[in-house]
């Protein structure tokens, strides 16, 4: 079975450990604790890895807390404000000028399944012990604010840069994918909010990064006269708003009646990038919808088409550009329809095509064809989903 850009980590989370100010200091205090950077690209605004160039493909750097001192006084200050941070409304951001968010720990480091598999020497290996558990911690930090950060860096690392580029962020190794994906999308969360949505004053991140928190320490009485918060966001006590959101999407390879066929379309947004790129339909689950009826809902919008009721949910894939979670879906048009397509509903695409399934897997596999389209890149779940939907159409053939 395939596995998918970012769908596999070898990271446990711990996530009952974020708030424990115990741990969280242990962390900083631990040699072998390892860093990840990323920081805003001063182009587009998107956020880049610190990524090794030694070998063929780009490797992020995982950096030894004790690897510099002044890098491990900063961590060691972070560990500080976010234990204070806890206790009061002060914001950590504009104390630090960095943002951190611990990710978890490496319990099998040195195996084939390690976010470290290639360490052998036990100073590399050395692992943190908190209470039963044991493990290489791994921190991310966005040092985007931090001019700091950014000059050590660059006078300690060799053969290393920020990189936000789509062909070294797919080329990286399955692990390091995963642990990209993960970073990012808590680091994207918390650079894209900033301000509370009850209030509108400012949030900080606590519990390792995990966790936003409202710094308005107003107070009003409550109906029972008892002393509340005065930002309803602050006042309940669940909220959906202080942890990171995901956006589910929905992703579909469609087949015709027979089975002889696949349907792929050309996004009009890529227009002028690259005519010849097709794929799979997709969009954002919308309120009170389920996988199934987004699939119709979507299918129909894209393409005028109506489908069979036998939709295959196959796989999910964490896609972090920039927080969503993908999930991919088989579906079959129903018979007779296939002439009925037609790009003028939501005009998200500007071509479809139905393409002989022989075709296709031709182009899957490597085989020679005519060039006349390129599929999604291997390892997203739109390639694997064609892959899929391709050698089921062409082995009930046989």
């Amino acid at each position: 079975m395939a596995v998918f850009f970012g769908a596999r980590s070898s990271l446990n989370r711990f996530s009952f450990l974020r708030s424990n100010v115990a741990f969280i200091r242990s962390v900083v205090a631990f040699p072998n604790t390892r860093l990840i950077f990323y920081r805003k690209s001063q182009t587009d605004g998107s956020l880049q890895v610190y990524a090794s160039r030694k070998s063929s493909n780009p490797r992020i750097v995982y950096l030894p807390l004790d690897y510099n001192e002044q890098i491990k006084a900063l961590l060691g200050r972070w560990a500080m404000i976010n234990e204070e941070a806890t206790k009061s409304s002060i914001n950590i951001r504009r104390r630090l000028n960095f943002t951190c968010v611990f990710l978890g720990m490496d319990e099998n480091p040195g195996t084939k399944d390690s976010v470290f598999p290639e360490e052998h020497e036990s100073r590399h290996l050395a692992r943190l012990t908190f209470e039963k558990h044991s493990g290489i911690p791994v921190l991310a930090v966005d040092i985007s604010g931090n001019a700091e950060f950014q000059n050590l860096l660059d006078k300690i690392i060799d053969d290393a840069e920020f990189t936000s580029s789509i062909t070294d962020i797919l080329n990286l190794s399955p692990i390091d994918a995963a642990v990209f994906s993960y970073a990012k999308m808590y680091l994207d969360w918390l650079l894209k909010n900033q301000f509370c949505p009850g209030c509108g004053s400012s949030v900080s991140p606590i519990w390792a990064g995990t966790k936003l928190q409202c710094t308005n320490e107003e107070k009003e009485v409550g109906k029972d006269g008892e002393s509340v918060f005065k930002c309803p966001v602050r006042r309940t006590r669940v909220n959906n708003v202080c942890f990171p959101r995901i956006d589910p999407v929905v992703i579909i390879a469609l087949r015709n009646s027979k089975g002889d066929k696949i349907l792929l379309g050309h996004n009009a947004r890529r227009k002028q990038l690259d005519k010849r790129f097709f794929s799979c339909f997709s969009g954002f689950m919308e309120l009170g919808e389920t996988i199934r009826s987004t699939v119709i809902r979507e299918v129909w919008e894209e393409t005028g088409l109506k489908l069979k009721n036998n939709i295959k949910i196959i796989k999910s894939q964490p896609w972090p550009f920039p927080a969503n979670l993908m999930i991919g879906c088989i579906g079959t048009t129903e018979e007779g329809s296939e002439n009925n397509i037609t790009t003028h509903l939501d005009c998200e695409l500007d071509h479809l095509e139905w393409f002989d399934a022989n075709y296709i897997a031709d182009i899957v596999y490597g085989r020679p064809t005519d060039g006349r389209i390129k599929l999604p890149q291997k390892g997203s779940i739109a390639f694997e989903l064609i892959k899929m939907v391709t050698d089921d159409c062409i082995s009930t053939k046989l």
